[in-house]
């Protein structure tokens, strides 16, 4: 992250903050694995003086059904970080510009998190560490899969329940793309949680953890042979499979196609092909034939793992 402090506190300052979408779990790795990608959501932060309301503006191609009002994430996400720091709480016109589908599983909710502290800490001149930011957002989002990468940019493995956060920052190999089906329908974080069991067999938990390391080597390493049967996941996409139309069918069109993994992206309700980069236009093709056979709206997009996470610039 780069940006000049203003002082803190000048009404009119403007902070503009830049955060990319991430897709999480990828596969086995629940709750502790995300990735940044090449697409992105654009905050500005105006500070007003007191006795102003706060404001949101959006535009964008995904902007639609987010609130406006003062409750707008960002704006209480910033609110919030202004609260914890011991200073005055002050209102905020916001325009943000808005390319992530909203509760699709790329990450949405943690940009407006991530931005929102970001923005708050630039106003007030930086008091924290970005080791500190990522600790806060952690907190805010509950798990780490998706607000670390939005931070940080590049592939995050990230321990859970955590703190200070305990992870490694990898580099995605340049051979390996992400398509993204990203159907017309939404599925809410809580919905695909509440369909998750309370307690595993033992077994599903060693499933899970042999399969987590070789995910993470092969998009890593670029060998992309192992995914096929790595990305298999006993924790939570069996239970959210059901909240999708035509999983099964998709997939199986995917790896036909000749990607090396499909899987759920974060909970839903986007699907992940993993793919070498010579496999990006059939695989693309294959899964929109496969929306359109089945009379479904929605797209079909690749989207670069992407080593840049938050920008930020600060306006006078």
């Amino acid at each position: 992250m780069s940006g000049t402090p203003p002082n803190p506190m000048q009404f009119g300052t403007r902070c503009v903050v830049s955060v990319p979408a991430s897709t999480s779990n990828i596969g086995p790795g629940f709750d502790g694995i995300g990735c940044a990608v090449a697409l992105r959501n654009e905050f500005e932060f105006e500070l007003l003086p007191p006795g102003s309301s706060s404001t949101a503006t959006l535009s964008g191609s995904r902007s639609a059904g987010i609130t406006t009002s003062p409750h707008n994430l960002a704006i209480i996400t910033a609110q919030k970080f202004f609260r914890m720091q011991g200073q005055l709480v002050p209102s905020f016109s916001l325009r943000a510009k808005i390319e992530v589908p909203n509760a699709r599983g790329l990450g949405s909710s943690s940009t407006a998190i991530v931005a929102g502290i970001v923005a708050g800490n630039t106003l007030l001149g930086n008091p924290l560490t970005e080791a500190q930011l990522l600790d806060l957002a952690v907190e805010l989002e509950g798990h780490p899969d998706n607000v670390a990468p939005a931070l940080l940019g590049g592939l995050i493995i990230g321990a859970a329940q955590s703190k200070p956060l305990s992870y490694f920052r990898l580099a995605v190999h340049q051979d390996v793309r992400f398509v993204f089906l990203i159907p017309d329908y939404e599925v809410k974080t809580a919905d695909a949680r509440a369909v998750l069991p309370k307690t595993i067999p033992h077994a599903d938990g060693i499933f899970n953890a042999s399969r987590t390391p070789i995910v993470v080597l092969s998009l890593t390493t670029g060998n992309l042979a192992p995914l096929a049967s790595a990305i298999e996941d006993k924790l939570h996409q069996p239970y959210r499979k059901q909240l999708f139309k035509g999983y099964d069918e998709f997939a199986a069109e995917a790896i036909a196609a000749g990607a090396a993994g499909f899987c759920v992206s974060g909970a839903g309700s986007t699907m992940l092909a993993v793919v070498h980069s010579t496999a990006i236009e059939s695989v693309t093709a294959a899964l929109k034939q496969a929306l359109q056979r089945r009379g479904e709206s929605g797209d079909v997009i690749e989207l670069s793992p992407t080593p840049e996470g938050t920008r930020v610039d600060t306006i006078q």
